[in-house]
């Protein structure tokens, strides 16, 4: 059985992805975004490929086969 606990840093990305949707839906309804908040929309995106990239190193830092590596 596996336990599904959130992962560290879930709320930041949930913060991340809610803010870049909340963005996406405000373009489709009214156009394109000053640039004040494209620089912010901007910014999450950073943000949130940084934190996956994070994630990603830390799975394969966490994998091991038999022989020790994988």
């Amino acid at each position: 059985m596996v336990d599904k606990q959130p992962a560290p840093g879930g709320d930041e990305w949930d913060d991340i992805v809610q803010q870049l949707r909340q963005m996406s839906e405000h373009v489709r309804q009214d156009g394109p975004l000053p640039e004040q908040e494209r620089a912010a929309v901007e910014s999450a995106f950073r943000q949130g490929l940084a934190h996956l990239e994070n994630e990603v190193q830390g799975l394969r830092g966490g994998l091991k086969g038999s022989s020790g590596s994988f």
